[in-house]
């Protein structure tokens, strides 16, 4: 058996293979077997007609057919075992010449994992951490403006609940503020036990907003890392890989305009786009998208970082109790992803 490999653009290998006759001739007992249990000739019963008699009335074609997929199939596993690659969808498969007493030659092409070499992912990380570190520790600041917004935001909120308490008539109408509670220890207990003045509601709104302010700074440090790191790796990405996530794209987007109360076709005639227009606008992102999961999957490889099992059961409990009929592998699955991924941000966020 002869096969040659041949790369072609986007990701995508060839292997043209020859099966010399003498190699090809020793599938026909198989072939045969495989055609004799499947036909159904007067006379015989089902599994037992002789071959001659099913040559003469189906034609031999039909044994070497049988023999070219077996053949092909040994083919395959040798050339991806010979060439250590990794397939990421079926094989597209054409058979350039089937005869009886003649080598076979066939084609096989399929588009393989992408081979990644990691730029230099820790030295581009620390230097997005240190040209970041300034602002990180300015935009973390909470001023007691940024809590004086929240408290009004507070007592607009309360107004319009009693509001809606007395009329028991929900409208919408510019809240007077002789109507406003006033801030004082009293308004503080009233959203809850944990709160016994004004000083402790002040106190907690500082802590929400610094950990809000630090979630956001963390997503632009991990967004800035990943935009980087994406932009230094070179690769044709396989276009089976960006359909993948493409539709994972086209999913959420449904996903959400149900969960808003809306039809995705609603959504497709208020914009005046075709699904097709919206997939080719997003394709760059999905490119970038799928670029950086296969980065932080080579990572968390080099790095040896992978979510436990025991981290993985802590989060199970939670999507299985709060999402109604989740499956349980797939969760699985995800919750691995996922937090495998967190650990390689983290990770690079701090410059290990």
């Amino acid at each position: 058996m002869k096969i040659e490999k041949k790369d072609l653009p986007k990701g995508v290998v060839e292997f043209k293979i020859i099966v010399d006759e003498n190699e090809f001739e020793t599938y026909r007992s198989k072939g045969f077997a495989s055609i004799q249990k499947a036909v159904e000739i007067d006379g015989f019963r089902k599994g037992n007609a002789p071959e001659e008699i099913i040559v003469k009335k189906y034609g031999d074609m039909i044994i070497l057919e049988e023999m070219a997929n077996l053949a092909l199939r040994d083919a395959y596993i040798k050339a991806i075992d010979e060439h250590k690659i990794t397939p990421i969808s079926e094989p597209q498969v054409s058979i350039t010449k089937l005869a009886k007493g003649n080598p076979l030659e066939l084609t096989i092409t399929v588009p393989i994992m992408p081979e990644i070499v990691l730029p230099s992912y820790k030295k581009i990380a620390s230097e997005v951490v240190n040209e970041m570190s300034d602002s990180d520790k300015t935009g973390l600041e909470v001023t007691d403006k940024d809590i004086e917004i929240v408290l009004e935001e507070l007592r607009k909120g309360r107004a319009k609940q009693q509001e809606h308490v007395h009329t028991d008539e929900p409208h919408e109408h510019k809240i007077d503020e002789a109507t406003l509670p006033e801030l004082n220890d009293e308004f503080a207990k009233s959203f809850g036990d944990s709160f016994t003045s004004l000083v402790d509601l002040k106190t907690k709104i500082g802590e929400n907003l610094k950990l809000e302010k630090e979630q956001k700074l963390r997503e632009k440090r991990r967004t800035k890392i990943m935009d980087k790191l994406v932009a230094e790796t070179k690769i044709e990405m396989p276009d089976v890989i960006v359909e993948g996530e493409l539709s994972n794209m086209l999913a959420q987007m449904k996903a959400d305009m149900t969960r808003f109360g809306g039809t995705w076709e609603e959504y497709l005639t208020h914009s005046k786009k075709t699904e097709e227009q919206f997939k080719s606008d997003w394709r760059n992102d999905a490119e970038k998208r799928a670029l950086s999961q296969l980065l932080l999957h080579k990572i968390a490889q080099a790095e040896k970082l992978t979510a436990t099992d025991e981290e993985i059961e802590v989060e199970l409990v939670r999507v299985l109790a709060t999402v109604q009929d989740a499956d349980e592998n797939r969760a699985k699955s995800f919750l691995y992803q996922a937090l495998t991924n967190e650990k390689v941000l983290k990770f690079l966020e701090e410059g290990k």
